[in-house]
């Protein structure tokens, strides 16, 4: 639980991260759009004020009209009575001077009124300016400069110049010979974007703010199921260790009685209550420790046991007892011997799980062969029955605990999900693994491996 609670403290960390860094791109594009919007306002004042400039009420009523005519379109007596200008627009694109023949013309009318000493108007472009910027609340200051990019006017509010939060336009040249540019800096205020994207922004925080209670909330229910569920575990755990103890008295009883008893009926009776009782408290076993695995780790009392002999006699045991099914064991050993150290409590349970497990999930007729071999440094036990399979998609799960392989209502009631999570623990408590091939419908095979030493 103490780990659980870094998952939500994690998530918010990540959640007010990305809220922030989702502010910072919205300031951004909102800056990036506003510098654009400053782009379009002092290019069209530029051709407002040459407009102005130009055609003013004052000028000489006598001044040619300005006429422009492809070079296509001419014809050989006009090209030589040509008296103006001639406007190559890939060398002016080149220098970013212009990129259509509009904006060639504007810029000829530049040079035309430099040439007549009518310089641009500072204070007539930041009135249009300020006209085209609309309600765009922004300091400012329009910068003239010469052809080396000294400063010679400036126009608009007072800026500190060298101010890194200061957003600037490209050198917009005056004319096609670039001995002046136009120039805009200005500064984007915070309050103005957070003031223009109010909503969305409190809506964002909202939001944030929404899910961050349901985090809390999440973690406050699942810290509360835990301590409930931890209560019922220790409580069934407890109950449960408190069944072995009447059942070993029971089994001890059993063999009081199979000695005392001289009927050879009753003693057959005795002692397969006996084994049953067995069966029960190695259940019980199996239970708690795979129940307890994850905080209490299995004791092994390993010695020298002879795997070949323990399978054995595991097999001829589950055999008698499941003798009411018609069924048929084989064991097949390379070895007469096989002599690991391991704990045979727990691994005779191992052998009994498999064994047991291949009659229950399978028809009457069950063909059980159980192989024993030793490859390099492991010893290798295999189970392979010919009974009803699994399912691709079920084989890493049949190694979790209480899980089941969904069948049939009775056959789904035939076991508990306990044995085979329990068998996987083992094993690998002693250091091997196991592991499943099956086809449904046509069995499975069980492989087990155990390191020789």
């Amino acid at each position: 639980m103490k780990k659980l609670i870094y998952i939500p403290i994690s998530a918010v960390i990540i959640l007010f991260y990305l809220q922030a860094l989702w502010i910072r791109n919205m300031h951004q594009n909102y800056c990036v759009q506003l510098t654009q919007s400053i782009d379009q306002a002092i290019t069209s004042s530029i051709i407002k004020e040459l407009e102005l400039r130009t055609y003013s009420p004052y000028k000489n009523p006598n001044n040619p009209k300005l006429i422009y005519k492809h070079a296509e379109e001419m014809s050989s007596e006009e090209r030589k009575r040509l008296k103006g200008d001639t406007i190559n627009l890939d060398m002016l694109a080149k220098k970013n001077i212009s990129t259509n023949i509009a904006e060639a013309i504007m810029q000829i009318q530049q040079d035309i009124c430099i040439n007549k000493k009518q310089f641009i108007q500072m204070a007539r472009l930041d009135s249009i300016f300020k006209k085209r910027l609309y309600d765009i609340k922004i300091k400012y200051c329009i910068l003239l400069y010469d052809k080396d990019t000294t400063i010679i006017q400036k126009a608009g509010d007072i800026l500190p110049l060298d101010d890194h939060k200061i957003k600037e336009t490209k050198l917009y040249p005056l004319g096609t010979r670039c001995l002046q540019f136009i120039q805009v800096k200005a500064i984007i205020p915070l309050t103005s974007f957070l003031t223009d994207m109010f909503l969305i922004i409190i809506e964002s925080i909202l939001l944030t703010i929404i899910i961050l209670g349901y985090v809390i909330f999440l973690v406050i229910t699942i810290h509360k199921k835990d301590k409930l569920f931890k209560r019922r575990e220790a409580s069934v755990n407890g109950t449960i260790h408190d069944l072995k103890s009447p059942l070993n008295s029971i089994i001890t009883l059993m063999s009081f009685i199979k000695k005392k008893v001289p009927d050879i009926h009753t003693q057959q009776l005795v002692e397969n209550t006996e084994r049953q009782a067995r069966k029960l408290v190695n259940e019980i076993e199996a239970l708690l420790i795979t129940a307890r695995k994850d905080r209490q780790k299995v004791y092994l009392q390993k010695e020298e046991t002879d795997l070949v002999l323990l399978v054995t006699e595991v097999a001829q045991e589950v055999s008698m007892q499941h003798s009411h099914q018609p069924h048929q064991i084989k064991m097949e050993s390379e070895l007469n011997e096989l002599n690991l150290m391991l704990d045979p409590l727990y691994v005779r349970n191992v052998i009994r799980n498999l064994v047991e497990n291949a009659l229950k999930y399978s028809d009457d007729g069950v063909q059980i062969i159980i192989r024993i071999s030793k490859k390099e440094t492991q010893a290798i036990f295999t189970v392979k029955d010919n009974g009803w399979g699994i399912a691709p998609k079920y084989k890493k799960k049949i190694f979790t605990p209480f899980f089941q392989v969904p069948r049939e209502q009775m056959a789904h009631q035939r076991g508990y999900g306990i044995g085979l999570a329990y068998t996987k623990y083992i094993i690998e408590a002693h250091g091997g693994n196991i592991s499943v091939e099956s086809i449904p419908g046509k069995g499975s095979l069980f492989i087990c491996k155990f390191p020789l030493k």
